[in-house]
């Protein structure tokens, strides 16, 4: 637990825009102050995502008692109720990170979040048992070669989970552009 810090400062790599890199930095301190939280984890994805993304618990079989389908199943995408981890391959995962603003006691925290496991265990990956007062931030590589990031959130209070995403396009000028789950003008005050 050396990684006591006060303020997340990403790190812009090859194919990043700065400013992209720069505003999601913004809204997860301006996040972590709002809120006090005690861990941050942030995870950088491979490309962009799409909102589709948010609370997505992976793909599943449904079974049909009656049907002319030789196999009597199929496979179909879950939002579960229960936040579970997004199922994210862990190829996709270029970093993950965690901090800490303040003490935990917290082992849950420190395990990766994107192992190679079956979808089933993906299912049952509930946010709830990471933190008790956290920050989950997913967002994407390549903006400067694709002009666009993703930025998902989790945030963790207790037994809640507070989730939303936003989609931040250079349109003369890193702006975000579309959010599920957070109104634009909140996202925006993060933003200094």
């Amino acid at each position: 637990m050396d990684n006591i810090i006060n303020q997340v400062k990403l790190q812009v790599e090859v194919g990043d825009s700065y400013d992209f890199i720069d505003i999601i930095s913004q809204i997860i301190n301006g996040l972590a102050d709002k809120y006090d939280i005690d861990e941050i984890c942030t995870i950088k994805i491979k490309n962009w995502f799409d909102k589709k993304w948010l609370n997505y618990s992976g793909k599943g079989i449904i079974h049909f008692e009656e049907t002319t389908h030789p196999d009597n199943i199929a496979l179909t995408n879950f939002w579960k109720n229960k936040i579970t981890v997004p199922p994210f391959h862990p190829n996709r995962v270029l970093t993950e990170q965690t901090f800490y603003r303040h003490k935990t006691q917290n082992k849950n925290f420190e395990r990766l979040l994107h192992i190679d496991q079956k979808s089933s265990d993906n299912q049952n990956n509930r946010m709830v048992t990471k933190s008790d007062n956290g920050l989950f931030v997913w967002f994407s590589s390549n903006s400067e070669i694709n002009q666009h990031g993703s930025l998902m959130i989790y945030r963790l209070d207790e037994n809640n989970v507070y989730t939303w995403y936003a989609s931040i396009e250079n349109k003369s000028g890193w702006t975000v552009t579309k959010t599920k789950g957070i109104n634009l003008n909140e996202l925006t005050e993060l933003i200094k």
